[in-house]
């Protein structure tokens, strides 16, 4: 493993780790398993989730999302709404307490761009963007033998 991709490896450790102490500081989190909790983080960030767009970003069948979307609903951590055009379709969207709790999470990633901020030029700033951004591009499904 290079430097780099030690450094990626290190940082994508810090991150599940912070992820881990938040479920098990948070009461609301206690009892969801982590895989719920990442089902909760695909739902955060897709915007008119659906059953459907979280089957395809997971690469699972819909009926196994169709299972966990109802054990989560059952704990109210989402809240489902029937499309107003299309009244087989169900919009999934966090509860308000889960996204409290979401928003309080995301809340490193306004210190992290602080201490950025403070330590490295615009430039580099803007180059750091385009390399995350290429990170998150990149098919990480794949094989490391197909890349």
């Amino acid at each position: 493993m290079t430097g780099l991709a030690r450094s990626v490896d290190e940082f994508y450790y810090h991150m599940a780790l912070y992820e881990l102490r938040m479920m098990n500081g948070a009461d609301f989190f206690n009892g969801l398993s982590y895989n719920s909790l990442l089902y909760l983080n695909v739902i955060w960030m897709t915007e008119e989730c659906t059953v459907s767009k979280i089957a395809d970003t997971l690469g699972v069948t819909k009926p196994a999302v169709t299972l966990k979307i109802n054990e989560l609903a059952r704990t109210e951590a989402i809240v489902k709404t029937r499309s107003e055009k299309d009244r087989r379709v169900y919009y999934i969207r966090l509860s308000p307490r889960m996204e409290a709790l979401f928003a309080n999470y995301d809340r490193v990633f306004d210190h992290i761009e602080t201490a950025l901020k403070n330590q490295y030029a615009e430039e580099q700033l803007s180059l750091f963007e385009e390399i995350l951004r290429t990170i998150s591009e990149i098919e990480w499904s794949k094989d490391s033998n197909e890349q």
